[in-house]
């Protein structure tokens, strides 16, 4: 669906990881002013005689730019840790932030980008769990003269102006590559993600699939979880261990969140570390069942460096100092072909964990090792 052709080495860059922060109430608006700013943002017209920005018209100079965030959720660690880094960049840009979470509620969503909208932004940054059911909004959006840029690709599922991110497809064949290179045989189940999740859960799912191509495998159960919960993940492995106890090979599951759940399953039935399990994101308890040996993989995805990179670079694409042929192609809901900066996804298991992990800086190693 999409180019990528900007190649950016996961490592390299990585900065250290902040700490988790979240807004008491995850679901009201936060603002994050400039420091030695104390003026909350309001709905101006660019300056006539501004530089010349993404859409060829004058636009605000940087100082005076404010930028909305509408997050999905903050119910797994990366997500916290990402809007944090979100936060950082802004404050270091000189920029105002207002951000609001909507808990895995995409109509909720919907109405906050209108308020942010409504608060006067020139950037948005969203991400939703159900891109379709916030396309409305994001096209109200554009025709208020804002910057729409989703945090993931769209491929066709919402509308933006300019997206980022991973190719799902890829991050799927890592999720179950480290157990599909071992060429298992026997019986296995799957645990999807939210199946509102639109193209992208959908290719996180062919990516899974086509790593376990070589295997020869039975596939005994495949489960969609709403909102990708990992209580409703137990719930699933518990049925199949019930039904096919330690001839069960391995639990394939979407992230590290529903891979907790199943691997609590799988402790309760005495089977952890013999059934394998995989995940995505990267997740501090991911890392700590990898070294413990009850979880094969995890796949780090953004780290502290995605979330820098992306918001520092929507503000370049916002003030015209990048344009469309910097960057790779992704498709959106109107069919228009829109900016997509491209981030690699790397795989993380037992034996590389301290090069990607703790080198890069995502978690220290008494983090991981509990040491």
């Amino acid at each position: 669906m999409f180019k990528r052709f900007l190649a950016i080495t996961l490592a390299a860059g990585m900065l250290v990881s902040m700490g988790a922060c979240a807004s008491n109430d995850a679901a009201a608006a936060a603002s994050e002013p400039a420091a030695g700013s104390t003026a909350a943002a309001s709905p101006a017209a660019a300056p006539a005689h501004g530089p010349v920005g993404w859409n060829g018209k004058p636009v605000k100079a940087k100082e005076d730019i404010v930028i909305g965030v509408s997050w999905k959720t903050q119910q797994e660690e990366r997500w916290v840790k990402e809007l944090d880094v979100i936060k950082q960049v802004c404050a270091e840009q000189g920029v105002e932030l207002i951000y609001q979470v909507a808990e895995n509620d995409a109509q909720k969503q919907a109405g906050q980008i209108e308020n942010l909208v409504a608060q006067g932004i020139d950037i948005l940054i969203a991400q939703c769990n159900e891109p379709g059911a916030i396309t409305n909004a994001m096209k109200a959006a554009h025709d208020e003269g804002v910057l729409v840029c989703y945090y993931e690709p769209v491929m066709g599922d919402t509308y933006a102006d300019f997206t980022g991110g991973n190719d799902f497809f890829e991050i799927g064949q890592l999720i179950t590559k480290a157990i599909g290179d071992m060429n298992i045989t026997g019986n296995v189940a799957y645990i999807y993600g939210d199946s509102t999740g639109g193209t992208g859960v959908v290719r996180f799912q062919e990516g899974m699939l086509d790593s376990m191509k070589n295997c020869d495998v039975t596939v005994v159960g495949e489960q969609w979880t709403t909102n990708w919960d990992p209580a409703t993940a137990m719930g699933y492995a518990e049925n199949w261990i019930a039904e096919y106890g330690d001839s069960l090979t391995a639990i394939l599951c979407m992230n590290d969140g529903m891979a907790g759940g199943a691997i609590q399953a799988l402790e309760g039935a005495g089977l952890a570390g013999k059934v394998l399990v995989c995940g995505q994101d990267c997740d501090l308890l991911a890392c700590q069942r990898i070294v413990q040996g009850t979880q094969v993989s995890t796949v780090a995805k953004a780290g502290s460096e995605y979330p820098r990179l992306f918001t520092e670079t929507v503000i370049q694409y916002y003030l015209g100092e990048k344009t469309a042929e910097d960057f790779g192609t992704d498709v959106n809901s109107d069919g228009q072909t829109i900016p997509f900066m491209s981030y690699p996804g790397v795989l993380v298991t037992k034996d590389n964990i301290d090069e990607t992990v703790i080198a890069a800086g995502l978690f220290t190693h008494e983090e991981v090792y509990g040491e």
